[in-house]
């Protein structure tokens, strides 16, 4: 078995929240949750739409100090913390965006030489994001500023793959519960889970769209139109509660994820 190692793949410091809090509003493109940002941004950073980041709230607590989300495209120039996200982030908050890689024995031997760079995007805090400067972090060599956007690497991409979202069902309302954890942990229609891939002990990230928070656990199929949490799961998100279930997989940037919007039980769109 070959031996992975995480590492960091890209990060933005400074960055600032210009849309965030429970009444942030809902995307016009149809997306409830992640952390929206412009193109532009995207570019410069190196990261993707889909990809898994994980979102570190500066003077944040021990207990409010990073959430793992992913990244979707927001309709202009604004940085967005949608859905959950929201609960975690107001408006005016300034985070560092993480995005990572796993590295095989090549990957890691690369690195180590400086022949793999890790790309870092960084803001002056009351700059806009346009103002960030741009760095290709090698070990054992100096930071190499850039004046562009990077240009597609091709060492990077095919030895620093992406953990990227691979599938999203949306608007799930939770209608039973149960304590016992023995029965299982997030239970969703199988019907939907069908839908976008997902199979039985599949891990996933469950985010509370109606207070907000995230945490990890593993799916469990249920007839149609069953959403149940159990164990500790169901103290996470209670009878009522709103939650998007996504699941992640490590892929190129061009992997697209399966999505599927509910009208709380039951498929609208995908």
């Amino acid at each position: 078995m070959d031996v992975t190692t995480a590492c960091k793949r890209s990060a933005i410091h400074n960055l600032r929240i210009d849309v965030g809090g429970p009444d942030a509003g809902s995307a016009s493109d149809g997306i409830e949750e992640g952390l929206a940002m412009p193109h532009a941004l995207l570019a410069a950073s190196d990261l993707v739409i889909g990809e898994s980041v994980i979102v570190a709230r500066i003077l944040g607590d021990n207990r409010q100090n990073r959430v793992r989300t992913f990244v979707v495209p927001s309709s202009g120039e604004s940085v967005e913390a949608r859905g959950s996200l929201g609960y975690f982030l107001s408006e005016g908050d300034l985070v560092c965006v993480i995005s990572e890689t796993r590295l095989d024995a090549v990957g890691q031997r690369l690195h180590r030489s400086g022949d793999l760079h890790i790309v870092d995007y960084g803001i002056v805090p009351g700059k806009g994001f346009r103002d960030g400067t741009l760095k290709h972090e090698r070990l054992g060599r100096p930071d190499e500023v850039r004046q562009t956007a990077p240009d597609q690497s091709l060492l990077r991409d095919s030895l620093m793959p992406r953990l990227m979202l691979n599938s999203l069902i949306t608007n799930l309302v939770v209608n039973d519960t149960n304590e016992d954890c023995l029965l299982g942990s997030a239970e969703i229609p199988g019907v939907l889970m069908d839908q976008v891939g997902m199979t039985r002990h599949t891990m996933v990230t469950v985010f509370n769209a109606s207070a907000g928070g995230c945490t990890d656990t593993y799916a469990v199929p249920m007839p149609p139109g069953v959403v149940m949490t159990t164990g500790a799961m169901a103290g996470f998100a209670p009878l009522g509660t709103q939650v998007h279930v996504a699941s992640y997989v490590l892929a190129d940037r061009n992997h697209a994820a399966s999505i599927v919007r509910t009208d709380g039980n039951e498929a609208i769109s995908s």
